[in-house]
């Protein structure tokens, strides 16, 4: 697993920051920007820099459901298997995958991504209090 050098590190950080203003501040839009910028700055292949590409991947999906964004959220649910290569894998990247897909109303594909995040995470993937309408349409 590798991790960000200096300077990139600190510009990295500096960007996450702002990003984090700017979404406490409900300016969504240009926290994603931020975001956007920031993966710019992981060198390839961004997916052996575990902990920034995987979650900052994720904050920009959430982000985006905020807003409903559903097309950029498809654009970076595609990108999050080329994050975290070394995360344990418990079938977070095809649930939140699922949820996109959903959301866009590609329900068979949600389907299989919810099939595979449930065989993953042996039925811990719909966890969340929130996650309660991704189970009645997978149980259906």
């Amino acid at each position: 697993m590798a991790v960000l050098q200096s300077p990139v590190k600190e510009i990295f950080r500096k960007l996450l920051d702002k990003s984090d203003e700017q979404f406490n501040n409900g300016s969504y839009y240009d926290s994603i920007l931020l975001l956007e910028e920031a993966w710019g700055l992981i060198p390839e292949p961004k997916g052996i820099y575990c902990e920034e590409s995987y979650h900052l991947v994720k904050d920009i999906i959430q982000t985006c459901f905020i807003i409903k964004d559903f097309k950029k959220a498809k654009e970076w649910s595609d990108k999050i298997f080329l994050t975290g290569f070394a995360r344990i894998d418990s079938g977070n990247k095809e649930f939140i995958s699922g949820t996109v897909a959903f959301e866009l109303g590609d329900l068979e594909i949600a389907k299989e991504f919810f099939s595979i995040a449930n065989s993953k995470s042996e039925g811990r993937c719909f966890g969340d209090p929130e996650d309660i309408k991704y189970l009645k349409f997978f149980k259906n």
